[in-house]
């Protein structure tokens, strides 16, 4: 159909140009002989009309151009006629065209909802299977971690049990070491106490108190009775029939002192009691340090107890332990009572009269064994003193000469290191700021100074190091002293491990300690101690100057306790005054 169409119109427009061009060339034709018979005329008459020319030319001028406007017309209308053709084709294609593609859309739509709603419904079927196993899985995920839950919760209870059994045995086994320990030293206490009480003659009974110590301060038993009366150094003796009838180091005799408070057996009256210490002086001469650690005995009738504590001079009276006192027939039974105040009473009778016999002759005895056991002990003390003073002397000269020989200060605080080899040791002072002063740190920012470091290289078989503070000048706080073994100079042939000295010179408290130590060994701690501030030291100085000033004058006042006749006034400097001696 399209092809006959396309046919009719190519034959109707190629006869139809044909038509038109028939015509043009005949009317060429027609119009050349025209003109060839008028040039012939002109020719004979001789003489030519250029304006009939003129206006024969115009006019088949204006009849080619209208023959031109026609032919384009007419191309134009067979153009316009094709173009509507072409149209009218063109539509009639794309109708169909896009009438086919809505069929085929349709039918790729009516495809595709069926491909759709299977593909849903596979995809539902899947979902709901995937559904159904995830949920089988949780289950069984569920299942095997309560199970693993439950498997680790009872082996945590297991380890539990068994941790809390071994710590119970631990502790079980530690209470009973602590307890065998706490035990040996209560029976190892009663054993030196029974010593101490024998050695001064004092009494014993089912109610007693008795307080040990192990230098040569004075401390003080105090005993509450249940009537609110107080048994101490100043009231020995109560009515209830309590008895103080031992009061050590009034003076500072002994070295293993005791205090002892007694009733007679059964006398004891029922209540509540409490045992006080007091630090009532510390003896300077004999150099005895504090705190000072004590211990108390207590028998309360037939129940007996250990107590440990520790006292410095100036502190408060303390409180050590109270007990309770049940009425005689209630602490024993009455053939006990019955025997106790039989013995009591035969024992009063046969005292009374070895009293009327030998009393006085008797006291005398006692009296000069106690003096001769008092001297003999003062002696062997201040023998042992002696001894220690020697030693101290030899070391301090020992220590002038190497400080003299390295060009060395001296002050107030000061702590020197002594050894004898070529081996290099370093002294290291941490001062109260927390600074360390040592060989990578001559000078701290407090003023301390070590201005002497031996042995860097192997220079003396006698080396020493000095850390320094400016006199009076050092701050008051905690000192700590250490020891390191830097360097073993092989070449030297020097052998370990190294002993050496360590002198402190704490604020007027000379303080001497000896070790060893080999090369490769940690840090060593040797000692630690604490002095005052600057101004409470130059005060106290000032006062013992002072003292000292009035008592060799004579212009004691009295206002002060006057020092025993032994006790020493020593100087804030007692380092430098020895090295200068």
């Amino acid at each position: 159909m399209e092809l006959t169409s396309w046919l009719m119109v190519g034959f109707l427009g190629g006869a139809f140009l044909f038509g038109i061009w028939f015509m043009l060339v005949r009317e060429d034709d027609r119009s050349s002989r025209t003109m060839t018979i008028q040039r012939q005329d002109l020719t004979r008459r001789g003489a030519p009309d250029f304006s009939q020319a003129h206006n024969e030319f115009d006019r088949k001028l204006a009849e080619v151009e209208r023959h031109l406007s026609s032919k384009r017309r007419d191309e134009r209308a067979i153009l316009l006629a094709e173009e509507e053709v072409r149209k009218k084709l063109a539509e009639e294609a794309a109708a169909k065209l896009m009438q086919e593609e809505k069929e085929k859309l349709a039918e790729l739509e009516a495809e595709e909802a069926r491909k759709k709603a299977e593909y849903e419904a596979a995809r539902e079927a899947e979902l709901e299977e995937a559904r159904k196993l995830a949920a089988e899985r949780e289950a069984e995920r569920l299942a095997e971690e309560e199970r693993l839950a439950a498997e680790r919760e009872e082996e945590r209870q297991q380890e539990l049990e068994e941790a809390e059994e071994e710590r119970l045995a631990e502790i079980e086994a530690q209470e009973e070491s602590d307890a065998l320990e706490a035990q040996m030293a209560s029976e190892q206490a009663e054993r030196e106490l029974v010593k101490r009480l024998d050695r001064e003659g004092a009494k014993t009974s089912e109610v007693q108190v008795s307080l040990m110590w192990d230098n040569y301060n004075d401390l003080d038993l105090h005993v509450l009775c249940p009537s609110g009366e107080r048994i101490h150094g100043g009231n020995k003796a109560s009515e209830c029939g309590g008895e103080l009838d031992v009061d050590a180091n009034v003076r500072p005799e002994t070295k293993k002192p005791v205090e002892n408070i007694v009733w007679p057996n059964f006398h004891a009256p029922p209540g509540e009691y409490k045992v006080y210490v007091h630090h009532y002086k510390k003896h300077k001469k004999r150099r005895s340090k504090d705190p000072t650690k004590f211990r108390v005995v207590v028998n309360a009738g037939g129940d007996v107890n250990h107590y440990e504590g520790e006292l410095s001079a100036g502190d408060p009276i303390m409180l050590v332990c109270e007990f309770n006192l049940e009425a005689p027939e209630e602490r024993g039974t009455e053939d006990e009572i019955e025997e106790a105040l039989v013995a009591q009473e035969t024992e009063r009778i046969a005292e009374e009269e070895r009293l009327a016999i030998e009393l006085e002759e008797q006291r005398q005895i006692e009296l000069a064994e106690a003096e001769e056991q008092r001297l003999a002990e003062i002696v062997e003390n201040e023998a042992a003193e002696l001894e220690s003073i020697k030693a101290t002397e030899v070391a301090l000269k020992e220590l002038r000469e190497r400080l003299e020989r390295e060009g060395a200060k001296s002050s107030d605080v000061q702590i020197s290191l002594m050894w004898n080899n070529y081996n290099d040791l370093d002294l290291h002072v941490v001062c109260p700021s927390g600074e360390r002063i040592h060989g990578g740190n001559r000078e701290s920012a407090c003023g301390g100074e070590l201005d002497v470091d031996a042995n860097v290289r192997p220079e003396t078989k006698k080396p020493v190091e000095n850390v320094v503070w400016p006199e009076g000048k050092a701050p008051g706080g905690t000192y700590k002293a250490y020891v390191h073994h830097y360097k073993k100079h092989k070449k030297r042939r020097s052998k370990d491990p190294t002993s050496f000295k360590v002198v402190c010179n704490a604020g007027g408290d000379i303080l001497e300690f000896e070790g060893e130590i080999t090369n490769g060994d940690p840090i060593m701690l040797i000692c630690e101690f604490t002095i005052e501030d600057p101004e409470a030291r130059a005060a106290k100085a000032k006062d013992a100057k002072d003292k000292l000033a009035a008592l060799e004058s004579g212009e004691w006042d009295g206002s002060e306790e006057q020092p025993d006749d032994e006790t020493v006034v020593e100087s804030p400097d007692i380092l430098g005054d020895l090295l200068d001696d």
